[in-house]
């Protein structure tokens, strides 16, 4: 419906039925990577819907395969000609299907402009937010075009503007799972595809339905944890906007409202606890292909962090892969966790090998091709992932936490050689605490009788204390003494 300087182009590469996915994938990729205008190729065979990504002379491209059951093309053959699903395999239909709901939006919606206007700044609005993501469970292209025009049919004078206001009051009410349509779903009995039904889709947390034949839930991925993320979002949006609707309002508190709706997410300021997937590989082209594959996955390890295979934690997905500063083509997706409180030993162990085995398995990979999964508190995250000079409480930095992994090691290393200097300061210590309850309970008593010992024992307990503090000092002062010598080594020489 829309694109912006950094869109994508969607591309559908529609074949007679003589040509095969493999065709497509093992003999096409290797002529594109040969192509000096191609960077950045990254083919992803086994996703949802197949898909072959890649930069060619700076414009990114997303192209998808459909292979049709006839022997020839004709040129006046028609993607919305229902006809044409006819023997289609779901995946081809799947990629067919997505340029017929692209066109039947727009033949949906009563002002084409308002609302190609409307879905550029809620594109990129989710994009900012961060939940702009079929694949990590938010809602991708096509479910977010549907919820605008919605807005769009309800409020059909309505400006950009007004229906951008309309838009963030509408879906903080709405009552999910109660789908969402656009027009009324209609069933072929003879293509006999299969089409959304609401008697069996109960378990479909926030259904948005596609227009074009055959109707289909183009929410599938999402879960409880995105869909708070994102009622979180609608009411962000919500509160904002109403706003604007004072009378009075001026036009510079009208910009500050729409430039604070835009500000980027604060993901990896909201959460003590995250995960994180690092994806290592060889050289660039592998990387760009093992990312596409791990993140192709990601939502199955998204979908382990929650009943019925874990309970009591909540994961907030990142949907975007952040690039090491300190390694080369090393990147990491981020998993925000939150557990529930009173909770100990909550164990994760067994999402994490499910899907470590998932993609260890995995025909395209290689030795190099490395993936490590760590668990990481706020306070421990890499300075890369953060835009701004914000940071989270007693957050340190790398260098500053190896100072003191370094000052921890040198201290234990010291305590392994001198064991009995140890034990004689904390005898010495000990001591001074007997000493000092000791006091102060006699102080404590009173009376004559009392002061009166007290006095005739002060010299004794004099004594006594300077043993004590004269052993601790030089215990104290061998082990300073050890330490010295073990830094300098050369010391032994003199």
């Amino acid at each position: 419906g829309v694109h912006g300087p950094t869109s994508d182009i969607d591309t559908l590469c529609v074949v007679p039925k003589h040509v095969t996915i493999n065709h497509f994938f093992h003999s096409l990729v290797p002529k594109l990577k040969s192509l000096n205008v191609v960077k950045e190729l990254s083919a992803v065979e086994d996703a949802y819907v197949p898909v072959i990504k890649f930069c060619y002379d700076t414009v990114d491209i997303d192209l998808i395969f459909s292979r049709l059951s006839l022997s020839v093309i004709p040129d006046e053959w028609d993607p919305h000609d229902n006809k044409n699903l006819k023997n289609l395999d779901p995946k081809s239909q799947k990629s067919l299907n997505g340029c017929r709901d692209t066109d039947a939006i727009l033949k949906l919606v009563p002002n084409v402009d308002a609302f190609r206007t409307t879905l550029r700044f809620i594109k990129r609005w989710a994009k900012k937010r961060a939940v702009y993501s079929n694949v990590f469970g938010f809602l991708g292209g096509i479910s977010w075009a549907i919820l605008t025009a919605k807005i769009c049919q309800l409020y059909p004078n309505q400006s950009a503007s007004h229906i951008l206001i309309k838009f963030f009051h509408f879906y903080d009410f709405w009552k999910w799972p109660s789908p969402i349509k656009l027009t009324e779903i209609i069933k072929l009995p003879n293509l006999n595809l299969e089409v959304w039904d609401p008697a069996t889709a109960h378990k479909q947390l926030a259904p948005i339905i596609t227009p074009a034949y055959p109707a289909m839930n183009s929410t599938y991925n999402i879960n409880k944890s995105t869909l708070k993320v994102l009622k979180r979002e609608f009411k962000r949006g919500k509160d904002l906007t109403t706003k604007i609707l004072n009378p009075k309002i001026s036009v510079e508190e009208i910009t500050k409202i729409w430039n604070d709706l835009m500000e980027p997410s604060d993901f990896f300021l909201e959460c003590k606890h995250y995960l994180q997937v690092i994806i290592s590989a060889p050289d660039e082209d592998f990387l760009k292909g093992w990312l596409g594959t791990v993140e192709s996955k990601m939502r199955h390890l998204v979908m382990r962090l929650q009943p019925p295979f874990t309970h009591y934690v909540t994961v907030y997905p990142f949907p975007y892969h952040k690039k090491h500063t300190d390694a080369k083509f090393t990147e990491s997706f981020f998993l925000g966790l939150e557990f529930e409180e009173g909770k100990k030993d909550i164990f994760l162990g067994d999402a994490i090998d499910y899907f470590h085995s998932k993609l260890h398995r995995h025909p395209k990979r290689t030795p190099e091709m490395g993936l490590d999964i760590e668990y990481i508190k706020a306070k421990n995250l890499p300075e890369f992932v953060f835009g701004d000079e914000r940071r989270p409480p007693k957050w340190k930095s790398a260098k500053d936490r190896k100072k003191k992994k370094k000052k921890k090691k040198r201290k234990r290393d010291d305590e392994d050689a001198h064991p009995q200097d140890n034990a004689k300061i904390e005898d010495a210590k000990e001591a001074d605490e007997t000493k000092g309850t000791t006091s102060s309970a006699e102080a404590k008593d009173g009376g004559g009788a009392g002061e009166e010992k007290n006095i005739e024992s002060s010299p004794a307990k004099k004594q006594r204390s300077n043993k004590h503090v004269s052993e601790y000092r030089r215990a104290s002062i061998r082990t300073r003494f050890a330490r010295l010598v073990s830094a300098n080594p050369h010391l032994l020489l003199c």
